[in-house]
């Protein structure tokens, strides 16, 4: 804690307002000056506090095409849903709508709720034109899934585009926080998250052109996937992808909060969907990250069902927002059982609300996968 409210901004390093010229010679003499002004303080009202918020980061979103062959890029960029519309998200929702898990101020505090939103609007962002949403991914929207390599790869991809263009966001995000709050600029806190956005970046983007060059080599076995159908369906679906911490023995693997390496941050690919009467599980890694994943992959290859899809209750809660519940389901939980979601979704950042989850017995004391397999 000590070392990252030391941090600080070099005066020859890249400007984090996003100008691209030298900290000292745009921002660093407004951040000094804004430091040592007194500021009136303003009291907010909750719902003020969420539009501010919302609007926010609605400021931040921009439209590319993440495709490969840019050069056949036709029609608007358009908003792309990460999870499929008509075959996958219209499992889970009621009359039109899905469930989400979102911040919303609540008491001048930054709380996770559950939040009702269409489904036509549920995992969208502008991340493809409209050729190349349609095109690209005919492999696994108009195909049953059946261990195509091509369609592991595209699974996969797809997921990366959405972490890219969220962590593009974070990023863009910051730099707006830093012009209107200069003397942030000067707050080891808000330099280490700022750090750590330029180096999510970065990571998707090196990830980013290893499957542009797999792909211009039409090379798409160097996913490595393990495959898993239920026979039943989830109210739920998810495709994500991040780096894992630690391994099923709890070894650590990544130091995704510190993030010294030289190279990228190795990514899985996670994406969980219910069919008809069956769920599809695909968990994925590129195998230039093999190092850093194969025995991780191997105890996950060596769970049983019962025990993987428990582990898989920890690590979508844990590592991922781009999930989607049916809303009767949620409906139908206690108090107790939503609390538990909510909270154990809070603690993966708050280590003070796991320990109250904990002490409470009430951290991760919920089932993604229906009670139709007891943990």
């Amino acid at each position: 804690m000590y070392e990252i409210e030391k941090m600080k901004f070099e005066p020859y390093e890249s400007c984090p307002c996003g100008s691209d010229q030298k900290f000292k010679f745009c921002c660093y003499q407004k951040a000094r000056e804004a430091k040592y002004t007194k500021h009136d303080k303003v009291e907010y009202s909750d719902s003020r506090l969420n539009y501010i918020m919302n609007k926010s980061w609605e400021y931040t979103d921009f439209k590319t095409c993440f495709a490969f062959d840019k050069e056949r890029c036709e029609g608007l960029i358009k908003g792309a849903h990460s999870i499929q519309n008509n075959r996958i998200l219209n499992r889970v929702s009621d009359d039109g709508h899905v469930y989400h898990i979102r911040g919303e101020v609540e008491k001048s505090e930054l709380k996770p709720v559950f939040k009702k939103l269409s489904r036509n609007k549920a995992s969208t962002f502008f991340g493809f034109c409209n050729f190349h949403d349609t095109e690209l991914f005919k492999p696994i929207e108009q195909k049953e899934y059946n261990q195509e390599p091509i369609q592991n790869f595209l699974f996969a991809f797809r997921a990366l585009t959405l972490q890219y263009h969220n962590k593009n966001r974070e990023l863009n995000l910051l730099q707006n926080h830093f012009k209107e709050f200069p003397d942030s600029m000067l707050n080891g806190q808000d330099v280490y998250g700022y750090r750590l956005a330029v180096l999510s970046v970065s990571d998707c983007a090196k990830q980013y052109e290893i499957f542009n060059n797999n792909y211009m080599e039409s090379n798409f076995e160097k996913i490595r996937t393990i495959y898993r159908k239920l026979d039943f369906e989830v109210d739920f679906a998810s495709s994500a992808s991040f780096a894992v911490r630690d391994d099923l023995k709890g070894n650590t693997i990544n130091e995704v909060y510190t993030n010294k390496k030289t190279d990228k941050m190795p990514l899985v690919f996670v994406t969980i969907y219910p069919i008809e009467n069956g769920t599809n599980i695909l968990l994925s890694y590129h195998k230039d990250d093999d190092v850093i994943y194969r025995k991780y992959f191997e105890q996950l290859e060596a769970l049983s069902i019962n025990d993987l899809l428990k582990y898989l209750n920890f690590l979508l809660i844990e590592y991922t927002e781009n999930i989607f519940f049916k809303p009767s389901w949620i409906e139908s939980m206690d108090a107790k059982q939503k609390k538990s979601i909510l909270g154990s979704f809070e603690s993966s950042m708050d280590f003070d609300r796991k320990l109250d989850l904990i002490l409470s017995e009430n951290y991760y004391k919920f089932n993604l996968f229906n009670g139709k397999i007891t943990f």
